[in-house]
């Protein structure tokens, strides 16, 4: 019986070499590792921290002075105004959701090409949610008291309002942000095991090793790790339907004509799931 194309396909993949000639595979981890305990950084490593930096130190002065001056300084004396914050959470929010997506998707479908895209994928969702989780905040006008958002006991029994979107951004968010870090950590394990052994500095070799957790590259760890990585997976990819759904439905509640509508999940996880099947 003749092979089938599928079948003539991965053995041309185990065939052909994984690396290049000169190279093997602990020369490429030295070398991947060297970046990160070098030193000395490259000078274009520094010029773009510089611009980076200077944006960042941008943002602060901008939040300094919207909370000094207040949230007029959007122009929110127009009604549709106001949804200049929601249309930027949701976006970042969107953003986050399309790197877990991303990642989460191709593992439970085991895709080996996955390993080249999914650390910044991943990266790229952590940061976008610390971007959203910034929204909710400032559209409160009174970021000091962001801690009515959160349910805890105290003496006046008072609990947040939860008819609220701002309570459900809070527990959406910071849900979504714990597992999205816990699916990150857990990725990097075998890593941090690697810049621990050729680590020099001994403060970075402690550093390294804590975070490692003990990660000794053994056949349990590995199960374990595969186990633990399936199964944030399978909880991320639900998480990620459920908390945009959550903060899109801020239009629902608003009410002003054409946002005050549940027609909003829908249509957005419409474009996502578009965007999302072109990469995979």
């Amino acid at each position: 019986m003749a092979d089938s194309p599928a079948d003539k396909l991965a053995e041309q993949s185990l065939e052909a070499p994984i690396i290049g000639p000169g190279y093997s595979y602990a020369s490429v981890t030295d070398k991947v590792s060297a970046i990160v305990l070098s030193r000395r950084p490259p000078k274009w490593w520094i010029l773009g921290f510089a611009v980076a930096f200077a944006l960042v130190m941008l943002l602060l002065v901008s939040l300094t002075y919207l909370f000094a001056v207040g949230v007029g300084i959007w122009g929110i004396q127009v009604p549709v105004g106001w949804g200049f914050a929601i249309i930027n959470f949701v976006w970042w929010i969107g953003i986050g959701h399309a790197g877990t997506l991303i990642s989460a998707i191709l593992l439970l479908l085991r895709q080996p090409w996955r390993t080249s895209i999914n650390r910044f994928a991943e990266a790229m969702t952590l940061f976008a949610v610390s971007c959203a989780g910034l929204f909710p905040l400032i559209h409160m006008g009174r970021p000091w008291l962001a801690y009515w958002l959160f349910p805890y006991p105290d003496t006046m029994k008072m609990w947040p309002n939860f008819r609220s979107p701002l309570v459900w951004d809070a527990f959406a968010v910071s849900t979504y942000a714990l597992v999205s870090f816990l699916f990150w950590f857990i990725g990097l394990l075998p890593d941090l095991a690697t810049l621990r052994d050729r680590a020099r500095n001994r403060t970075a070799k402690v550093l390294y090793g804590f975070l490692a957790m003990g990660w000794r590259g053994s056949a349990v760890h590995w199960a374990r790790h595969e186990t633990a990585s399936l199964l944030l997976a399978g909880l991320a990819t639900p998480l990620v339907l459920s908390v945009h759904t959550i903060v899109i439905l801020d239009f629902a509640y608003a009410i002003i004509p054409g946002w005050h509508a549940t027609i909003f999940p829908p249509i957005s996880w419409r474009g996502r799931f578009t965007r999302v099947s072109r990469w995979c």
